[in-house]
């Protein structure tokens, strides 16, 4: 009986000491364990997200065509997509060495009917082109020499360094030249040559118009409008509809894509370098 208690005691003795050895292994493995590193250009894509569904979104994901009413893409110059690692946000972004760009022969349905208000999203690595402007994208209008809408970088010199210049134009429903309306914000600091966002609003119920830039605001204040007497302004009320819509063209000018409808490119049109991710249009004004 002694030896079998020895024994037994011997064993629980072992069962205990692997058990420790165990456990001791368990701790050094858990401690052993890093936490995923942190994505800093996820933390920027989420940050300041909008709330709503957009009516047109490029994901630029390896595929052209446009998500929320599958508008098909047509390449154009050589362009393509970039590396994961050179997106701001998924798999990839759009990327041109200097004059790439996609086309989209229909509008749809909804980027047309813009009046009452409306906002854009969209991220931007560009490069600084003297010269002349360079257009991010535009909605085409059939028989008129400018677009529906259209976001320009223009106005670069290299004094500027690396601030950079968006003139944003839309239509507006009144009786103005051209019946169209620009705003115009240069001096945005640490512009070129990283992500930047870019954000736009437009609301027809009070006339006021807001661009950011990385969250910053540049400009927010009513639009008015003159009708040739300074004294007359008034606000810009809601916008116009789009009566001849010709499609959406990333990356160039109307005049680029389709010369013989709307006119030779000018030697001001500039082929557009750089990269193009996320771009984001809602039907109301956000912000």
């Amino acid at each position: 009986m002694k030896k079998m208690t020895k024994g037994i005691s011997f064993f629980m003795t072992a069962i205990l000491a692997l058990g420790l050895v165990m456990f001791l292994g368990s701790c050094n493995k858990s401690s052993d364990l890093k936490p995923a590193p942190v994505n800093e250009t996820d933390l920027n894509f989420n940050k300041d997200l909008l709330s709503g569904s957009p009516i047109a979104l490029w994901h630029f994901d390896s595929i052209w065509t446009e998500k929320q009413q599958m508008l098909m893409g047509i390449v154009h110059n050589h362009l393509k997509f970039s590396s994961t690692s050179q997106a701001e946000h998924g798999i990839a972004a759009f990327k041109s060495a200097d004059s790439g760009y996609v086309s989209y022969a229909s509008a749809g349905t909804a980027l047309p009917n813009l009046t009452t208000g409306l906002t854009v999203d969209f991220w931007l690595y560009a490069y600084p082109k003297e010269g002349g402007a360079q257009s991010v994208f535009c909605l085409p209008q059939t028989g008129a020499f400018w677009p529906d809408m259209h976001v320009l970088l223009d106005g670069y010199n290299s004094s500027q360094g690396d601030s950079g210049l968006i003139k944003v134009m839309f239509k507006a429903n009144k009786a103005i030249d051209y019946n169209e309306q620009w705003t115009v914000k240069g001096g945005i600091p640490n512009f070129y040559k990283h992500w930047v966002r870019v954000q736009f609003s437009y609301n027809g119920s009070t006339s006021k118009y807001t661009l950011k830039v990385n969250n910053v605001k540049y400009f927010d204040a009513v639009t008015l409008y003159d009708r040739g007497d300074s004294a007359t302004r008034q606000p810009l009320g809601n916008l116009a509809a789009n009566p001849n819509p010709h499609g959406v063209v990333i990356g160039a000018f109307q005049n680029t894509w389709d010369p013989v409808l709307f006119g030779a490119p000018q030697p001001w049109m500039l082929g557009f370098q750089g990269r193009i991710d996320e771009l984001k249009i809602y039907n109301t004004a956000l912000f």
